[in-house]
């Protein structure tokens, strides 16, 4: 629907169910639905102008009770400030207080609303996938990512524009935290074994990734006795995002340090803080799932018969590495607010989500690269092992993935037909549908909830076995994709 006197440059994209009140000049899309995998999300100055984030402002304050109090924080970048500013603004509007944590990681924040009677934070980062892109998560007053319906309440309000406006006297107040990092760092250090960490001497190199965790990080790891070479220990917004290439050198870098300094360990943090990239003491780089099995070994031998969270996506090895130690694994969709659900509502003792994210919800459900690392130092010093000794004692697997395009009107006649294809199959329709041919052998198609594609991933014993699957079913959704029998 595109209502009178609004006008559409050539080239703009609308989608099917939108309700267009505005002229589309400079933006690139007319949105049916403001929320995606990583909240709201556009090009800086384009799609996401202040006018639009005051007004995103608005919607999300009136949501809230009068008088309830909004935590919220940025990168280093000058857009996000400009825009956590124009946020700002249409908060007191609504009659909503507003907490500035100015540049904070994204766990101090979520740390700092859980723990203070805030009603719920947002943060404003620069994409660590595309530097002219803007991401505006928000989160409860758990901490953790809003509900579908959460998301949905803000946008409904968004589009009708059907904000509430508070009276002179009950126009919001904007004031400044300034003890977010200290309460952070107290309760992170009495959740570690600060006396196992301090005895074993470790020696690591931490890239820092010139962000803000650098001013929360140093100090917790010298009250701790970590010796540390640290790398990108400042805040420079220029590196705020990378090409993938970049990143991989970056990770290069990182190893070859290790390998010629002889230290225990090599970390890369992420921009925001939530996730953790290693290199083992012998100089490799270790990829990110078998980062995450070693994890889940190191946290099962010190916690035999507890649980721990994965998505569906990884591999059957971490059931036999949790029966190694009486443990079980816990499955989840592919999305890190399932995984936070999934800490928080359990008796899980940390999920993960092999790519980076760990979740220790002993100090908080919310994916925390800080403490991650600060945990698999704990279990190396407890355990006297090297990381090197943990990753050759895991189980091998081979898992392939690749992507097949779908359209978004395909997709629901795509997952019927194939539970019809596997009926006689063991199959799990957890986040897509997971196909058991035998206990080494599966397939899984899962829909992308932001994209017109599917997502296709296999494991078998043998790499060529795993590879054959995925194509084999690869070929059978784009088949299925274009309606063809």
């Amino acid at each position: 629907v595109i209502q009178s006197g609004v006008k559409l440059w050539p080239g703009k994209e609308v989608d099917a169910g939108a309700v267009v009140k505005t002229s589309i000049i400079w933006g690139s899309q007319g949105r049916r639905v403001l929320f995606g995998r990583y909240g709201v999300t556009g090009v800086v100055n384009v799609d996401l102008t202040p006018e639009v984030a005051a007004r995103l402002g608005a919607a999300f304050g009136a949501t809230l009770p009068r008088g309830s109090v909004v935590t919220i924080n940025r990168d280093g970048h000058a857009g996000s400030r400009m825009l956590k500013r124009a946020v700002i603004s249409g908060l007191p509007s609504a009659g909503v207080n507003v907490k500035d944590l100015q540049s904070v990681p994204i766990p101090v924040a979520r740390f700092y609303t859980r723990k203070t009677p805030a009603a719920a934070g947002v943060h404003v980062r620069i994409s660590p996938f595309d530097q002219r892109t803007v991401d505006i998560r928000f989160f409860g007053s758990d901490g953790m990512n809003l509900s579908k319906h959460e998301e949905r309440n803000i946008e409904r309000v968004f589009f009708r524009e059907d904000f509430r406006r508070a009276y002179m006297d009950n126009i919001g107040i904007i004031g400044y935290a300034s003890d977010a990092i200290p309460l952070y760092s107290d309760e992170f250090l009495n959740r570690v074994d600060q006396r196992a960490i301090r005895d074993a001497s470790l020696e690591i190199v931490i890239d820092y990734a010139y962000a803000s965790t650098s001013e929360v990080l140093p100090d917790i790891l010298q009250k701790l006795g970590v010796n540390t070479t640290p790398l990108g220990a400042r805040v420079d917004p220029t590196y705020i995002s990378l090409e993938q290439e970049a990143f991989q050198e970056e990770r290069k870098r990182l190893a070859i340090i290790v390998a010629a300094l002889g230290s225990d360990l090599g970390v890369r943090l992420d921009v925001g803080g939530e996730k953790m990239f290693l290199a083992d003491d012998t100089g490799q780089m270790i990829s990110d799932p078998v980062v995450c099995a070693a994890l889940v070994e190191l946290v099962l031998r010190s916690a035999p018969g507890c649980s721990v969270a994965v998505p569906v996506t990884l591999s059957s090895a971490f059931e036999r590495i949790a029966k190694r130690h009486g443990g079980s694994i816990l499955r989840t969709p592919v999305d890190i607010a399932s995984l936070m659900v999934a800490a928080n509502n359990t008796d899980v003792i940390m999920a993960a989500d092999g790519s980076g994210s760990f979740i220790f919800p002993e100090f908080h459900p919310v994916a925390d690269a800080m403490m991650a690392m600060v945990k698999l130092l704990e279990y190396l010093a407890r355990h006297r092992v090297r990381f090197s000794e943990v990753v050759a004692g895991l189980p091998t697997f081979q898992v392939h993935s690749t992507t097949v395009p779908c359209s978004w009107e395909s997709k629901g006649a795509v997952m019927r037909r194939l539970q019809q294809e596997f009926a006689e199959f063991d199959i799990q329709v957890l986040d897509g549908i997971k196909v058991f041919f035998n206990e080494w052998e599966w397939v899984l198609a899962r829909p992308d909830p932001d994209r017109p594609l599917f997502h296709i991933a296999a494991e078998a014993q043998t790499s060529v076995r795993s590879e054959e699957i995925m194509e084999t079913h690869a070929h059978l959704v784009g088949r299925l994709a274009q309606n063809r029998p």
